[in-house]
């Protein structure tokens, strides 16, 4: 099946037409669909809640640490992905990438679960596992590149929008089944349900069990997703070519109206929802004194409002255009931070995390159709890994704002010190707003063409 391209306004150069509207199977959208389930049951379980309260509350060790872990591996994203995107487009290697990849991060996952069981001195402990989550957690955000670009061989352009939103609703699925089976393990039992033999082990008993959900999750992709050809395949591939290329695409951005735009503002929101998402446990105990239960309880509460959220918001991008869609979206992130900001009212918070978990996965539904209007459809790896620098290059500046405002405002208490570090995220998210603005819409056109045609 040829790869499916936008063809936006007039006639670009190099923008060529290589598809038609052939609807794809269901057993790929599907398959690639729960491919969303298993990597976000990973994000929540590990990223968002585990990891970080069972570094920094458990073990004691500081912000610094989980902080200085995340910005390392978003580092490698950013040095090796937009590469690696150029060698799956000219290799036709995207399944391949996706699968190293995921297997890496699950086997790092794994990992973590065994040697936080097994080592017993604290600083031997810290160092081993910091090292592991840096692995899994590259592995993790590179493969999304990777994923991102099979996004055109499981739907129509008509489409777009509501499967990048379909995945992004089942995704939050996976984030409760994660807490689901997380719970059984690291407290005995999971909202009241229990299973004979399974006894608790505290916050490092989720991972291994986290990493066997991802890996059955993720296997229908590799069998039932079929990679659509590309015109630029070549028989050898070289890694010096390929940073040269991206080093010409990045200084020819301005040939593709909007992209590097989208990239900066990009940049500057994802700064602050990528460190709200590593650290949005540790704010919820730390600052709202919320118990792990009770925190998981919450999660669980913002997970429906997401799947609802994704779901509409895909129709919203598909209607209205995501251009317009991530603008809105971004602007109630900035109303609803600054309300948690403001409020110590549990009720409100309650309602504010809601709101977010809906804006969560509205983000990256209206955000992945934005950059495919944008650029050439047989480029599409490489112009992922481009979106992946940019968000990852943010998920390297974003924990270290966080770090620095805790460590900044510390004499102050948790309360302090926390709700300051989520100001800071609000003003720049508020800089990426300004910046989105300018993004051409070229979403009328695209509709203006097809009636043309």
């Amino acid at each position: 099946r040829n790869l499916i391209i936008f063809m936006c306004g007039e006639p670009v150069e190099g923008k060529e037409m290589t598809s038609t509207e052939e609807k794809p199977k269901l057993i790929a959208t599907i398959s690639w669909i729960l491919y969303d389930f298993a990597d976000t049951a990973y994000s929540m379980n590990v990223v968002s809640l585990y990891f970080s309260t069972w570094l920094i509350i458990e073990l004691a060790q500081s912000d610094l640490w989980v902080s200085l872990a995340n910005s390392l591996s978003m580092a490698m994203v950013a040095l090796t992905m937009p590469v690696l995107g150029d060698w799956s487009d000219r290799q036709q290697k995207k399944k391949m990438g996706l699968f190293i990849f995921t297997m890496i991060c699950i086997a790092g996952t794994f990992l973590i679960g065994v040697t936080g069981k097994s080592i017993q001195s604290l600083s031997m402990l810290t160092t081993v596992v910091l090292a592991l989550y840096v692995i899994s957690n590259y592995s993790y955000q590179g493969g999304l590149v990777f994923y991102n670009a099979l996004l055109p061989a499981v739907s129509t352009p008509k489409t777009l929008g509501r499967v990048s939103g379909y995945g992004v609703g089942i995704g939050y699925l996976g984030s409760a089944a994660g807490l689901l089976i997380g719970g059984l393990y690291v407290d005995g039992n999971a909202f009241g349900l229990t299973i004979p033999g399974i006894t608790a082990g505290g916050r490092v008993a989720a991972f291994i069990p986290t990493a066997f959900l991802y890996l059955v999750f993720a296997l229908p992709i590799f069998f039932f997703v079929t990679e659509p050809p590309n015109m630029l395949v070549r028989e050898r591939w070289h890694l010096r070519e390929s940073y040269k290329q991206v080093w010409k695409t990045l200084k020819a951005t301005n040939q593709y109206p909007g992209l590097l735009r989208f990239l900066v503002a990009k940049f500057l929101y994802e700064d602050s929802i990528q460190t709200i998402i590593i650290f949005m446990g540790v704010y919820t105990q730390a600052v709202m004194g919320f118990s792990t239960a009770a925190t998981k309880t919450f999660f669980i509460m913002v997970i429906p409002a997401a799947v609802v959220g994704s779901a509409i918001c895909g129709i919203l991008s598909d209607h209205y255009g995501p251009k317009k869609t991530l603008v809105g979206v971004i602007a109630a992130w900035i109303v609803s931070l600054t309300v948690v900001v403001s409020s110590m009212n549990i009720t409100v918070f309650w309602i504010s995390g809601a709101i977010v978990g809906v804006l969560m996965g509205s983000t990256w539904t209206a955000a992945r159709p934005l950059l495919i209007s944008l650029v050439p459809g047989q480029r599409l790896g490489e112009f992922f890994g481009l979106y992946a620098l940019s968000g990852k290059a943010a998920a390297i500046t974003g924990p270290l704002l966080w770090s620095s405002a805790v460590l900044l405002f510390a004499k102050y208490g948790n309360i302090v010190k926390y709700k300051s570090a989520v100001a800071v995220l609000v003003v720049v998210m508020a800089a990426g707003l300004i910046v989105l603005l300018k993004v051409p819409d070229l979403h009328q056109q695209l509709k203006w063409r097809r009636q043309d045609n």
